[in-house]
């Protein structure tokens, strides 16, 4: 595509150089751009793309966008000026790949936990139902029968056009996006219209990002916000809200959108009654303005018995039968890493979940509280480069519903990983007992399970799905579930425990 109509949809704009050349990809990364590429200088945390225009160059770049014009390429490489550069990169990628969100129902699902049971969940009743369906999401991207590894929930726009153009080709009609809060800030949706939104909660998370929780609330808001622009009539779209969460309100007032509420409260358009938590899933009656229906999940816990009630919710604004609903929920194995069960052949259970937020691991521990079990071992850390002020509330959640806590490395990252675990200590209440620090992920986990019981319940949380190790200077593979798998192996068939 000639450089010239690739940027049409970019205002203000100015060039410099020769527009009329060629362009056959869109790179963000210096280190990825291939010969044909144009480059988009977008400012970062740490770094601006424009101080790297020089190595674009000499990977092939042809063109330039930027925020600013530069002498670095002056008479080399055409450059195009724009007032918001990321946002222009998500406009650039929807042109270059024909504009393919246009094509498919774009369904946006956001909020602090519960984004990947709900994605994963609804495509599986939408495709059940004969709705071929799309996914872009944490643990995987799926088109059609493919699934492709996930590297961030949302990805940045030219690959995630790319994966829309699939999705188009492969002739899916729907698409079900997990939004991050990352993604509204940094534009990644630019030229995106959404049909329909789901939110599912908020709780403190990506403070070390966003600053202050304000501002996280902000970007779920504003992604909501964008529900009253576009070609698609207002009256077309829908919004599915949690209507237990504090920020329902706030999103359903802005909005001049058909809205469906779900939660526990009597006040929401479908609400969960009967519950039946149990460990191997949950059973509840749900109740709606046009009847009830019996649902069965292969997850426990209240929190997925919510997730179940927005995919519910969902299903519903498609058309989709409730008994098709209720068959298709009950067909749903459990969602990878998230409170997925663990053979252990010794009495006792072992769960391994994705809980990595204080709201997260309070609502886990909670769930494996209420199933009865004689003692709660939890083992989980922090990750590095994150927000430092969730780790002593994940401490004092771990404090108040476990009986045995296991602080160790999650993914340090840049940090010292001994200084991780020490602000998580910070909100454990001084004299609390069966409280360990184990650095050693592994060695950690191996504590866990030689200090269970029969009757027992251990709960590795943290990592769920994800299949490695991040340190400042490696990268190593690590999959909790296999981890444990191969230390109970090794374990003595008999043992009593500590």
């Amino acid at each position: 595509m000639k450089l010239a109509r690739l940027i049409e949809d970019l205002e203000p704009v100015s060039t410099r150089g020769n527009t009329g050349i060629e362009v056959k990809g869109i790179a963000v990364d210096s280190r990825r751009v291939s010969p044909g590429d144009l480059f988009v200088a977008v400012p970062g945390l740490r770094h601006d793309g424009a101080e790297f225009v020089s190595e674009a160059r000499s990977r092939g770049a042809v063109a330039m966008v930027a925020g600013e014009f530069t002498s670095a390429v002056n008479g080399h490489l055409p450059q195009v000026r724009v007032k918001d550069p990321r946002r222009a990169l998500g406009l650039l990628a929807n042109r270059f790949f024909d504009y393919p969100a246009a094509a498919l129902k774009m369904i946006g699902v956001t909020g602090t936990n519960g984004k990947t049971t709900v994605s994963l969940l609804a495509r599986e009743v939408f495709e059940d139902a004969g709705i071929p369906t799309g996914l872009l999401g944490t643990i995987y991207y799926g088109i059609g029968p493919r699934r492709l590894p996930s590297r961030l929930t949302t990805p940045e726009p030219p690959r995630l056009q790319e994966l829309l153009a699939e999705m188009k080709r492969a002739r899916l009609t729907h698409a079900i996006l997990e939004v991050s809060s990352h993604a509204v800030v940094q534009e990644r949706l630019a030229g995106i219209e959404f049909s329909t939104g789901v939110f599912t909660n908020l709780s403190r998370e990506h403070l070390d990002y966003h600053r202050t929780i304000d501002e996280y609330r902000a970007a779920k808001l504003r992604f909501f916000s964008a529900f009253r622009q576009g070609l698609i009539p207002p009256e077309k779209k829908t919004v599915i809200v949690n209507l237990d969460d504090g920020l329902a309100q706030r999103i359903l007032t802005a909005l001049p959108v058909p809205a469906v509420t779900y939660g526990f409260s009597p006040r929401a358009d479908l609400s969960a009654t009967r519950l039946e938590l149990q460990q191997d899933g949950s059973r509840f009656t749900v109740r709606g303005r046009d009847g009830s229906f019996p649902v069965r999940i292969n997850m426990p816990g209240r929190h997925n018995v919510a997730n179940a009630l927005a995919v519910v919710a969902l299903a519903l604004s498609e058309g989709i039968a409730p008994e098709r609903i209720s068959r298709a929920l009950e067909r749903c194995p459990g969602i990878p890493g998230r409170l997925e069960r663990v053979e252990t052949g010794r009495g006792f259970d072992l769960f391994v979940d994705y809980a990595h937020t204080p709201d997260g691991l309070e609502n886990v521990l909670k769930t494996l509280r209420r199933l009865g079990r004689r003692r709660l071992i939890v083992v989980f850390g922090c990750g590095g480069d994150r927000d430092p002020g969730k780790r002593p509330l994940m401490g004092r959640a771990a404090a108040r519903w476990a009986d045995r806590t296991i602080i160790t490395s999650d993914n340090p990252r840049s940090e010292d990983p001994a200084a991780i675990i020490a602000a998580v200590r910070a909100g454990i209440p001084r004299g609390t007992r069966g409280v360990k620090t184990i650095e050693d992920r592994r060695a950690a986990i191996a504590e866990a399970c030689r200090a269970a019981r029969p009757g027992d319940a251990v709960l590795i949380a943290g990592k769920g799905h994800e299949r490695e190790q991040i340190f400042a200077d490696r990268v190593i593979p690590f999959d909790d579930r296999e981890v444990a798998r191969k230390i109970l192996a090794d374990l003595p068939k008999k043992f009593t425990g500590k």
